[in-house]
């Protein structure tokens, strides 16, 4: 169940991802429609403004699990192991209460513009139970990636495994976001390097790569 709330998070974090590439292309048209041949779509800002919520709201859930929300957590990680763990459960308590309330909100909302069939101002006249329902999903698959994270880390936490509650629920590191772009960095040098229809990594890609990592290790380490 775990892995296929997750999968499903990390597919909505990529419609996100389109969502925001269609306000940009929506507006790039629009611009161009006024300048080049005086019309406009008289629709932009009511559909930017329902992508921008839609992309919000999708992309909650596939940032949670790859711990990408912002933390403050200055004092956390310098606390031990032991307070830590109840450090992690508090927030995901908090975090608990606010996205129940934010998807029980946007639940009702788009529940009662479909009782009183309401419609926007642009010339769509787009029903808004629609936007708002879309909205909502994304919010309600936050509330049941909390619920879920927050199931895993009991079960941890009463199996003993505080080192891999701390793991799963600690704020990304600089090794983290490094290691990952590392990778990001490999994938393209060896997508332009690969000649066609062959699958073999690049020798020069994977050169490139392995000192800067080894520095990574050996700078988290400590070590010369």
């Amino acid at each position: 169940m775990f892995r296929a709330l997750e999968w499903v998070s990390a597919k909505a974090m990529t419609i996100a991802g389109w969502c925001y590439l269609a306000i940009t292309l929506l507006i790039c048209f629009d611009i161009a429609a006024r300048r080049l041949w005086g019309f406009s779509t008289e629709a932009t800002i009511e559909l930017s403004g329902y992508l921008m919520a839609i992309g919000m709201s999708w992309g909650l859930a596939g940032t949670l699990f790859e711990r990408g929300h912002v933390r403050i957590d200055v004092l956390v990680q310098k606390m031990p192991l032991k307070v830590r763990v109840w450090l992690h459960l508090a927030s995901l308590l908090a975090l608990l209460v606010a996205s129940g309330f934010f998807a029980w909100g946007a639940v009702a909302l788009a529940l009662d513009s479909h009782d009183m069939g309401a419609t926007d101002l642009s010339t769509l006249r787009m029903p808004m139970a629609v936007p708002q329902g879309l909205w909502a999903a994304g919010l309600a698959l936050m509330l049941l990636a909390v619920v879920a994270l927050g199931a895993r880390a009991l079960r941890q936490l009463v199996a003993g495994d505080a080192d891999g509650m701390d793991r799963m629920l600690m704020a990304r590191t600089y090794i983290d976001e490094a290691a990952e772009t590392l990778e990001a960095v490999a994938e393209a040098q060896q997508g332009m390097q690969l000649p066609p229809n062959t699958g073999a990594p690049s020798t020069a890609t994977t050169k490139a790569t392995t000192p800067a990592t080894t520095t990574i290790a050996q700078a988290d380490k400590g070590t010369p």
